[in-house]
């Protein structure tokens, strides 16, 4: 068997014309998804026949990449030309699910027909009775008679008249039922393209031999993002990973029972490297900025910040692009900077205890977006990934005790891992079916066992809340993808995030969210709080207590982090700086203290400081 790769050749549609044209029932043995598009593989198996002949492959998806188009054929087939086509006239083979609708109604549209004859039958009969009103003529009628006349015609009307309010309600439930059926069809059959294609290869067959064929495109409206599944039981136990595939097709074909792959891969990317040009600096000039192109660099910045209802910053909110595993979480302040595709420019923002907001924002945009405490009260739990450091004098002791495992799944889906130049192959072991449909469907890819080391973590200043943290090492050689994450507590669902691998370092940081045990207060001493006026200057005095407490019956490990002012005029002074204890970072001047405190106890720190300037300023320090 040779592997012959063409590109679809327009000049072949010449040499097509006039030859026998012979349909081929090919099977979808196999589909690589991408995170955006798939590869499709179909095999046909049989026989052809000799001489020069259209082999056409029918019922095909019609959202082809033409440029991807490969023929495989045995040696006793000549492959002249491919030529790819939309074929209107045949549209996509029915869902199951449609058929059955689409039946259903046909029964229901005869029901409610009869019905509806019914009750013109009943009208009739009823204007019948009313216009046989003159009884006896001009001689008149015994009384017996007309009593019996009139009983009749009473207990007729009568009986019309309950049979009519009978198929009057018979006939509302029918259109209620098929106002239903209505809705759902047109929610399954809200495809616009219904049309199918055809893949025409023009050939020579030198034997009348069985033949092995196969046709490799590439569809797009398909594709497979991350996400993931956080099991923790207690602080004592390791944390439970679930490697998921949210998968969907809607490519005009069903995909049954193939060999399915997910490939890390986009083949929409530029696979070229971008050049750089010559920087010529001129007075006057503005630089030109590159026009990015579809792929490589079609990506532009979304800024915001997260406020909550109080329009305080929200720390460790998360900002996703809709639709994809694109995301980011907000900073102490809130803000957050955002890459978004140039085609897609709705956001999701969410954080555990808050609702979930959809947002639509201009590429290159500040927005300031708030979010409203959730109606529905769960355990606050957050999951956050992002990376820290080790210090230089931790030990190896420490990576090698939190060695991570797989785990053994009972009744899961095997996969087989492939790593590749630049992206990385999971092959789901059993056959897969995933209909045209757009819905979205969860692949298992991988489960771990991620031994952990359990952290506080609280920064009085922003909030009084303390949050638990699993700090996980040698992360990376799980093949992690960005993605959204749900945690679970006790096979309690607590909540949604994002799982931000792109900017993690050495140790993956899992933030699993509040712990009412630990308690954290900020106090201002006030009678150490002052303000002086001394010539032209005036000097203000802060000085706070910061009150940790552990209410837990174990010990905890816990950071604290605070901060002293930073002056942006040489007029500003900032003066006797308190903090014992704590690690200061220069730059930024914020403090972080670290210790391990015992159950039912507490720790006391202490930050302050001095500021001086002029007493006309206004400073606001509080």
């Amino acid at each position: 068997m040779r592997f012959i790769t063409l590109l679809l050749i327009f000049a072949g549609y010449n040499t097509i014309l006039g030859q026998e044209k012979k349909p081929l029932k090919s099977q979808i043995e196999k589909v690589t998804l991408y995170l955006e598009g798939a590869q499709v593989e179909r095999v046909y198996k049989g026989v052809v026949g000799t001489g020069r002949m259209v082999l056409s492959f029918d019922n095909v998806s019609p959202h082809i990449d033409k440029q991807s188009i490969q023929v495989q054929a045995d040696p006793s087939l000549v492959v002249y030309s491919v030529l790819h086509q939309i074929n209107f006239m045949t549209e996509q083979e029915k869902r199951e699910e449609i058929t059955l609708l689409e039946d259903k109604k046909m029964v229901l549209d005869e029901k409610l027909a009869m019905e509806r004859n019914m009750l013109a039958v009943l009208g009739q009969e009823e204007i019948l009775l009313s216009k046989n009103q003159d009884i006896g003529g001009s001689n008149g009628i015994k009384v017996v008679d007309l009593k019996d006349a009139a009983d009749f015609q009473r207990a007729r009307l009568t009986e019309i008249f309950q049979k009519k309010q009978e198929t009057n309600q018979r006939i509302r439930k029918i259109e209620i039922e098929m106002g239903k059926l209505i809705r759902q069809l047109n929610e399954l059959n809200q495809k616009k393209d219904q049309f199918t294609s055809e893949i025409q290869v023009s050939v020579d067959s030198k034997s009348a031999s069985p033949v092995s064929i196969t046709i490799r495109y590439l569809v797009q409206k398909a594709g497979w993002s991350p996400s993931y599944d956080v099991r923790v039981k207690d602080i004592t136990q390791p944390v439970d990973l679930q490697y998921k595939a949210n998968v969907f097709q809607q490519s005009g074909e069903d995909w049954k029972n193939v060999k399915l792959f997910l490939s890390t891969g986009n083949p929409n990317d530029k696979g070229s490297k971008p050049e750089l040009k010559p920087w010529y600096l001129r007075y006057n000039s503005i630089p030109v900025r590159p026009i990015a192109q579809k792929g490589y660099n079609s990506f532009e910045y979304i800024s915001g910040r997260l406020l909550d209802e109080k329009g305080q910053p929200l720390l460790g909110a998360s900002v996703i692009v809709k639709g994809t595993s694109q995301g980011v979480v907000t900073d102490n302040q809130g803000n957050f900077r955002l890459q978004a595709p140039q085609s897609q420019n709705t956001l999701v923002a969410s954080m555990v205890g808050y609702e979930l907001v959809e947002f639509n924002a201009a590429k290159g945009a500040v927005v300031n977006v708030s979010l409203v405490p959730s109606t529905r009260f769960l355990e606050e739990v957050v999951v956050v990934g992002y990376g820290s450091s080790r210090s230089a004098g931790e030990s190896n002791d420490y990576r090698e005790s939190l060695t991570n495992k797989k785990k053994q799944q009972v009744n899961a889906i095997s996969t087989v891992t492939t790593y590749q130049p630049t992206t990385v192959v999971y092959e789901i072991k059993e056959p897969y079916s995933i209909p045209n449909d757009g819905k979205t469907y969860a692949v298992e890819i991988d489960a771990y066992e991620l031994n952990a080391s359990y952290e506080y973590f609280a920064a009085p200043k922003l909030e009084p809340d303390v949050y638990l943290t699993a700090n996980i090492v040698d992360w990376q050689d799980l093949n992690l993808q960005p993605g959204e994450v749900n945690l679970f507590f006790e096979n309690n669902y607590l909540g949604q995030s994002f799982l931000d691998v792109l900017n993690a370092n050495d140790t993956l940081k899992l933030s699993l969210g509040k712990d009412k045990g630990v308690v954290v207060k900020r106090t201002l001493l006030k009678e150490f709080s002052t303000r002086k006026f001394l010539g032209s200057n005036k000097t203000d005095t802060r000085l706070y207590e910061i009150t940790v407490r552990n209410n837990k019956n174990q010990p905890i490990s816990i950071t604290i982090e605070d901060q002293l002012p930073v002056s942006t005029d040489k007029e500003i002074e900032i003066r006797d700086k308190k903090y014992e204890g704590a690690k200061l970072e220069e730059e930024t001047q914020k403090l972080s203290w670290q210790f391990t405190l015992d159950p039912k106890k507490e720790n006391k720190l202490k930050v302050g400081y001095e500021v001086r300037y002029p007493k006309e300023k206004v400073l606001y320090l509080d």
